[in-house]
């Protein structure tokens, strides 16, 4: 260091105004780890799938797997309760297993049975329920009734067989399958078991949001104090007893904790890398290590300026500043070279050697990066401004700062310095070396076609532990979530939604029957609306024509008597199908049933929200289904949304290549003003580019949104080093 002339007092002062902008920063970011967050908002199906994301019900709840290596039911129940009781007294669930679900089916079935004449539409009365009605199937329910009687599942039945001896609530019922989940599930002891009565299932609610990883926290001490606990006392005994528990808290906290880490670990391994370069570049090696100065300042104020601009910065821009130290370290570099000569030199002839064509290069990297700005998507628009912003301030940094901080060095004595010995091997290397990449550059162009992979998990990060428990969970309990569709209505009142529903389900009876859909629920099966309730007591009236009810009357009454029924046994059916009017009161859900039917309330508590599964079946084409139910609601479809953000993925390469691709060729030619220099400036630039795309192919390695994100680097950067050579 005693070679080098440093002035300390600005250096300092430097680095002391870096600590306050980077703790200044810290303070106002707001840094927001959900990357649905900042999806297109501008094409429906995108805006639609981060809509139903954000407001999704099951975004808010936590599934808990029990699991015991033995078929051994009331094992896993004692240990299910043993769990409900810990997460019950720690006071951080509103709502904890199916018990509630379970009090509500008395009540649900005597709604249903109050509404019958409202809740079978005109092709469920001639499809489903006419064929019941010839003496051969009333007799043959006769006889199963009378059998369940003299049983204990019979207790209780005795109201409900004489309001509805043909078993129309099972019909109702039945269309709650679809909201089990995975088939197979048994019930047992009021615990939902799995197929092979090894595992048991605990659905709860947290009464704060999983990605509030503050709470997230919260919930992870208590699972590892219940694990610690069973362990103590189930596992020394009989053991093979385990607990996954599942939710978005995990990936909340994932992505917070190994976010931070992979940052960190980049920034690190980024700035070791270039200081080992460095080392062995300068004859002084350690006044390359200053190089860092303006790049750690410039992201600093980038940081800054960006919290300033912005309500939050995702945690992905904010990890491209290890990117912006690789890239803004170019400037310092050159000023330094200059710098580090065998002669005396001056930090403001230093900075005067290098302005010209560095600010040609800083413009086209700020330009390269502030074109993202055009981009669809809201992260790479922050990818672009903070990037950009990064690189000017390290520019400016470099030109106003470095020649105060350096304003006179002493001459440099020699050194063997590899690195350029390298250099000047590579670029002796004439018209041999230029065919030799020309060949390679053709081969390549033949692989260099992108392809995109759009899998949001790549933006995702998650421990191993996570991914086991998910793993652990689709293979127990099925992976229906990617294998349905999700049509989510809103309303400003329950009434609003119930009536959305009931135009929904006339849509779902027609696709049903056609093959579009192979299954699915929306609440107004149970609960209709006005509308439904018109139309189908209409279709109800017309089917109990007077001869249809004279004849199963007089079926019942001797299928009845045969049995040992008394005569008249059915008269309250009797009496419901004969209705000529139907108000048995409001049509509004109970609040009770709410949540059982997932009807649920926005954050903001403005509106409600319905969200229905739906399963597609043979017939079904995604692009056509979003026509037809896009005015109900909003849809999300994971393969006609990985296609569409495949193709908005591509159109956006595509569009940023030439913006980029344009800005800099205009940019070149008013520097230059020679066409051939600028293609000579720009012939290493779409070399890198073809080489690097095929190169990928090759390897088998798809472009996916990170990807796609750095492959602006390529132009933005890349030209940096031809300007300097040109």
């Amino acid at each position: 260091m005693k070679s080098i002339t440093i002035n300390f007092p600005v250096l300092i002062l430097s680095i002391i105004v870096v600590a306050v902008l980077f703790s200044a920063g810290l303070y106002l970011a707001d840094i927001d780890t959900d990357i649905t967050e900042f999806l297109p908002h501008n094409d429906p199906v995108i805006s639609d799938a981060g809509y139903v994301f954000a407001n999704h019900p099951i975004q808010d709840r936590l599934i808990i797997d029990i699991g015991y290596k033995r078929d051994d039911p009331d094992t896993l129940v004692e240990y299910g309760e043993l769990v409900e009781r810990e997460l019950r007294d720690s006071g951080l669930f509103k709502q904890i297993g199916t018990k509630d679900f379970q009090n509500l089916i008395p009540d649900l079935m005597t709604h249903i049975l109050n509404n019958l004449p409202v809740l079978f539409s005109e092709r469920d009365l001639s499809e489903k329920i006419n064929p019941l009605l010839t003496p051969e199937k009333i007799r043959e329910r006769m006889v199963d009734i009378h059998s369940k009687l003299l049983d204990l599942e019979g207790i209780g039945q005795a109201r409900f067989i004489s309001t509805d001896p043909l078993g129309l609530k099972e019909m109702v019922l039945a269309r709650l399958s679809h909201l089990a989940p995975s088939k197979g599930v048994e019930i047992y002891r009021g615990k939902l078991l799995s197929p092979d009565r090894k595992h048991l299932l605990l659905v709860t609610t947290p009464i704060s949001s999983g990605t509030d990883t503050a709470f997230a926290r919260k919930l992870t001490q208590l699972f590892n104090k219940i694990t610690n606990q069973i362990n103590e006392k189930f596992t020394k005994e009989r053991g093979g007893l385990t607990l996954t528990p599942v939710g978005a808290y995990r990936a909340a906290l994932d992505n917070e904790i190994i976010a931070k880490k992979d940052v960190q670990k980049a920034i690190f391994l980024v700035t070791i890398g270039i200081a080992i370069l460095l080392i062995f570049s300068f004859p002084r090696p350690l006044i390359g290590l200053f190089a860092f100065l303006p790049a750690i300042a410039g992201t600093v104020a980038a940081f800054f300026v960006f919290s300033l601009l912005n309500k939050s910065i995702s945690i992905m821009a904010l990890g491209f500043g290890g990117a912006i130290i690789s890239i803004t370290v170019d400037h310092a570099i050159a000023f330094l070279l200059f710098l580090d000569r065998p002669f005396r030199t001056f930090g403001k002839d230093a900075s005067r050697e290098i302005r010209a064509v560095g600010l040609v290069a800083a413009l086209t990297t700020i330009g390269a990066f502030g074109a993202l700005l055009l981009s669809d998507f809201p992260i790479f628009q922050q990818i672009g401004q903070f990037t950009a912003l990064g690189i000017a301030f390290s520019f400016m940094f470099v030109h106003t700062i470095f020649p105060m901080i350096f304003p006179s060095m002493p001459p440099a004595k020699q050194r063997a310095l590899p690195l350029r010995h390298m250099v000047n091997i590579f670029s002796s290397l004439g018209k041999k070396g230029a065919y030799g990449c020309l060949i390679f550059a053709a081969i390549m162009l033949f692989f260099a076609r992108p392809v995109f992979k759009v899998d949001l998990s790549s933006m995702n990060t998650v421990s191993e532990d996570t991914t086991a428990a998910e793993k652990l969970l689709t293979n127990v309990w099925g992976n229906n979530l990617f294998q349905k569709t999700y049509l989510m209505t809103e309303g400003e009142s329950i009434k609003e939604v119930q009536n959305k529903g009931d135009r929904v389900l006339q849509m779902m009876d027609q696709d049903l029957q056609s093959g579009v859909i192979l299954s699915g629920f929306v609440p107004s099966m149970i609960f209709q609306g006005e509308e439904g309730r018109g139309i189908n007591f209409e279709a109800w009236k017309h089917f109990w024509n007077s001869n249809r009810i004279k004849d199963l009357k007089k079926n019942l009454d001797e299928a009845a008597t045969d049995i040992g029924f008394t005569i008249g046994a059915f008269d309250p059916f009797i009496k419901t199908i004969s209705r000529t009017a139907f108000q048995p009161g409001a049509s509004d859900i109970p609040g009770r049933f709410l949540d059982f039917l997932g009807i649920s309330k926005m954050d903001d508590g403005t509106r409600w929200v319905q969200i229905s599964n739906l399963t597609p079946g043979e017939s079904y084409n995604a692009q056509e289904f979003y026509k037809k139910y896009r005015s109900t609601g909003k849809i999300f479809d994971p393969g006609f949304f990985s296609k569409r953000m495949g193709e908005l993925l591509f159109s956006t390469f595509i569009k940023m290549l030439f913006i980029v691709g344009l800005s800099v060729i205009v940019l070149l030619l008013f520097f230059f003003l020679d066409w051939k220099l600028t293609l000579v400036a720009l012939l290493p630039v779409l070399f890198a580019l073809v080489s690097t795309l095929g190169t990928l192919k090759l390897m088998g390695q798809n472009i996916d949104i990170p990807g796609l994100m750095l492959s602006i680097v390529v132009i933005g950067m890349g030209i940096d080093y031809s300007l300097f050579l040109v």
